[in-house]
């Protein structure tokens, strides 16, 4: 899958994902859900920062990814 231009220019805004967990959650997410402008957000708990990550994806291509507060609200730890 290939990263948007925005995506590129974006990273540094959260350097603590790293890469490999992007891959890990598009892989084998927990949740995907799908947005009402057709993009879509893949869910994934990542151990080791003991939060959630969600990436979104837009034509197979990611927009962005960040550690979402309010997915440990709604689904907790696995």
């Amino acid at each position: 899958m290939s990263v948007a231009e925005y995506y590129e220019r974006a990273k540094h805004n959260h350097p603590e994902v790293l890469e490999a967990w992007v891959q890990r959650v598009l892989d084998n997410p927990d949740h995907v859900t799908a947005q009402p402008d057709g993009r879509i957000r893949y869910y994934g708990y990542i151990d080791e920062a003991g939060k959630w990550l969600r990436v979104i994806v837009e034509d197979d291509e990611v927009l962005n990814r960040f550690f979402d507060r309010g997915a440990l609200r709604r689904w907790g730890r696995p």
